[in-house]
């Protein structure tokens, strides 16, 4: 009986002691120990762009630059223990995600943002999370041997709103980058970093020389709007202004009596006491505007393309009654309003 006890006794001590090595073979560093991590390198560590111009009003969304690149360098040393991965190459944002265009950070300036694309990770636009959040910025390291590998980054401006002031847009540091042992399920401290230089924005606009237009129309008998559509008393006048070069210019006239009206028919004041003539303004060409909304953005209802803001000084228009029914006597009297666009 005593034999057997004590051959049992050292069977299990034996199975004890293997469990403890698995258990030890599995353990985090020991104190003291750094956990091992990827080293990363930029070029260059801050980026810039050439000056650029913009329109006020040009899309959200439109590219303002050129495209420039970073390469960063990252190196990986071995790492024990790899369950499938071996290490995490993610970043982490300090700019916010535009509210306009959702794949761009915001910058400094308003309306200017840039978007950063990850070229060898399947073009992934890295701009998409905001500060607080973190992403990886590259294939994940999967072999426990050492490695070097080089990763090229693309960066653009991009009109995220109205751009009405000229200046410099700069960002400090635009995102960190860190290294994550997976098998220790630790993170490094930053270990790489781009930020972008000051970059010259300028914006651009027109000025108009006549905020306020009065057209007086000749007074004409009742059987020149004889039929109905019959058209009479045309009149011109301009819009003036005075324009930077390098942007488009477009026109809204807007109905002031009736500001949902799209027609192209301009609706009477309530101080008229004629009845069943409106106005009808046209381009110099003849070509008849219809009526839109009080807007400047790009692509509004019934925008009118006017052209090259290096090229436009005035804006010339007509206006002229015409009949809508069988017209009654009386004063004629209207507003519109006009809004420009520079894209």
């Amino acid at each position: 009986m005593t034999q057997r006890f004590a051959s049992f006794h050292r069977a299990w001590r034996i199975a004890r002691a293997a469990l403890w090595l698995v258990s030890m073979a599995m353990a985090p560093a020991a104190y003291g120990q750094s956990v091992p991590q990827c080293t990363m390198s930029t070029t260059p560590a801050t980026i810039s762009f050439s000056a650029i111009t913009v329109a006020r009003d040009a899309p959200s969304g439109t590219a303002l630059s050129e495209v420039v690149s970073t390469t960063t360098t990252v190196r990986c040393p071995f790492n024990d223990f790899v369950t499938g991965n071996s290490f995490y190459l993610q970043y982490l944002p300090l700019l916010s995600v535009s509210s306009v265009v959702p794949d761009v950070w915001q910058t400094s300036l308003p309306g200017i943002g840039v978007r950063v694309i990850s070229v060898n990770y399947g073009n992934k636009v890295l701009s998409h999370i905001s500060s607080g959040q973190w992403d990886s910025f590259a294939p994940n390291v999967t072999s426990p041997n050492p490695t070097t590998n080089n990763y090229s980054f693309t960066y653009q401006l991009i009109k995220t709103g109205q751009v009405t002031t000229s200046g410099t847009v700069s960002v400090p540091v635009m995102f960190n980058m860190i290294s994550h042992n997976v098998p220790y399920n630790t993170s490094s401290s930053p270990l790489s970093q781009v930020g972008m230089g000051a970059s010259q924005v300028t914006a651009r606009s027109c000025t108009v020389t006549t905020p306020n237009i009065g057209v007086t129309l000749p007074t004409v008998v009742l059987s020149m709007l004889t039929p109905v559509g019959a058209t009479a008393g045309e009149t011109g006048f301009q819009i003036g202004l005075t324009c930077d070069a390098g942007s488009t210019v477009y026109l809204t006239l807007s109905d002031a009596t009736t500001p949902g009206n799209q027609t192209d028919l301009l609706t009477l004041t309530a101080a008229s006491t004629a009845r069943n003539v409106q106005l009808r303004i046209t381009r110099a060409t003849g070509e008849t505007i219809s009526f839109g909304p009080d807007s400047p953005m790009a692509g509004t209802v019934n925008q009118i393309l006017i052209g090259p803001s290096s090229t436009t000084s005035n804006i010339a228009l007509r206006v002229r009654y015409i009949s809508t029914g069988t017209v009654t006597p009386g004063t004629v009297n209207a507003l519109a309003t006009f809004t420009m666009s520079y894209q």
